[in-house]
Parts: C-alpha cells; sequence; structure tokens
C-alpha cells in the first residue's frame, strides 16, 4: 500500500459492497426475519456478546445492519492486503476474480462453518434459506468490492 489514501479508498468500498449486498438481503429479511439472513444472525450475536455486559438492551436488527457494514468496510481493507501480498497486477478482472474467491472464503469461513457456534450463542436456528441469502448476499459483495478495488484503488 503505497498511500495512505488506497486503505481509506478500500474500506469505503467494502462498506459501499456491504450497503449493496445489504440491500439485497432486506427483502428476504422482511419476508422471513432475521432467519432469512444467516450473517445478521451472526451479526446480532456478536453484538450482544459486546454490549451485554454494559446493558440489558436487546439487539435490534440495526445494531446487526451496523456490525454487518463495519464488517464490510474492514474487510474491503483486508482485500486489499491480500491483493498486495499477493503482488499481483491490479486489473479490473483479475481483481473481480480475486474478490469473488475472497467472498466466498469469507461466507464458508462466516457464516457457514460457524453457524452451529453462533446458532448455540445466540439461540437459534440458522437456516439454510438464510444461509442460501447470505451466499447471494457475498457474491453481491465480492462483485461491488472488485469493481470499486479494481477502478478506484
Amino acid at each position: 500500500m503505497s498511500t495512505l489514501i488506497e486503505p481509506l479508498t478500500a474500506s469505503l468500498a467494502g462498506l459501499v459492497a456491504g450497503i449493496f449486498m445489504t440491500l439485497v438481503e432486506i427483502p428476504f429479511w422482511r419476508k422471513w426475519g432475521m432467519e432469512g439472513v444467516a450473517e445478521w444472525q451472526v451479526n446480532s450475536v456478536i453484538v450482544w456478546v459486546m454490549i451485554r455486559k454494559f446493558t440489558r438492551g436487546r439487539v435490534v436488527t440495526s445494531m446487526s445492519v451496523a456490525m454487518h457494514l463495519f464488517h464490510g468496510a474492514v474487510l474491503g481493507l483486508l482485500f486489499l492486503v491480500l491483493l498486495d501480498s499477493l503482488q499481483t497486477a491490479n486489473v479490473l478482472p483479475t481483481v473481480l476474480v480475486y474478490a469473488l474467491v475472497y467472498t466466498v472464503l469469507l461466507w464458508i469461513i462466516s457464516p457457514y462453518l460457524t453457524r452451529n457456534l453462533f446458532a448455540h450463542v445466540g439461540g437459534f436456528r440458522i437456516t439454510r434459506q438464510g444461509l442460501a441469502v447470505s451466499f447471494l448476499g457475498h457474491i453481491i459483495y465480492g462483485v461491488f468490492l472488485g469493481f470499486l478495488v479494481g477502478i478506484f484503488v
């Protein structure tokens, strides 16, 4: 990373990609509730673990979505770090492919592989529907992340 602008741009790209991902997931959330979007369930557990010592308040959907968008920004920065470590040319088609592989790996790690842990801690069930919507959302995230990083970074 040659300048401070690149990490900020990658984080912003991750945030914007997360926003588009979230927009795609909202109709499923409206139809099926939190069970309709697996990573929102995961994020609700993360928020609950973080705030439970400070408040007895319940985690609301907006908190889960905020954590989801925060993860989008951080993972955008991590994507740039991984691209730099691969020392590959940041050509749009290549970056887009890397972004799709990256986002599928993210989905495999969380929520797919960690679903039982988060379901146990959160006291809910992560459904196949929720995992499918999550996978679709991750593909949307990868497309936007790869496109934005490929153009602007």
